[in-house]
């Protein structure tokens, strides 16, 4: 994994940069990059009303699954900061509108009793 030549350098110096509607910023390469690791590969989720087994593995795909890798770079760290918790905002609502799968995976955490 890695971006095209050229595309950065870790010893660089921060540069500062001014864009066209005012924002100047002179934040480093790595504080302006973020990625999304996602599956190419849509995986089942259960519709609302069926239930499985709480222990059930059905459909999870494993930890060394090929997953695909989308590098963005804004351009300053606090416009990096708000597009993370707009995806995170998004990613939440999709969480929460599957009610029983949210339980379920709430539940699969719990504390063992010994």
């Amino acid at each position: 994994m890695a971006l095209p030549k050229g595309q950065y350098t870790a010893s660089a110096s921060a540069e500062p940069r001014r864009y066209q509607d005012g924002l100047e910023t002179d934040d480093p390469e790595e504080d302006m990059l973020f990625l999304i690791w996602y599956r190419s590969q849509i995986t089942k989720i259960e519709a609302p009303g069926q239930t499985n087994d709480a222990g059930s593995q059905q459909g999870l795909p494993a930890l060394s699954a090929k997953r695909k890798l989308l590098v963005f770079r804004t351009r300053s760290k606090l416009e990096r900061d708000a597009w993370c918790w707009a995806l995170n905002c998004e990613i939440e609502k999709l969480a929460r509108s599957h009610k029983q799968r949210e339980a379920k995976l709430r539940s699969t955490g719990s504390l063992v009793s010994l």
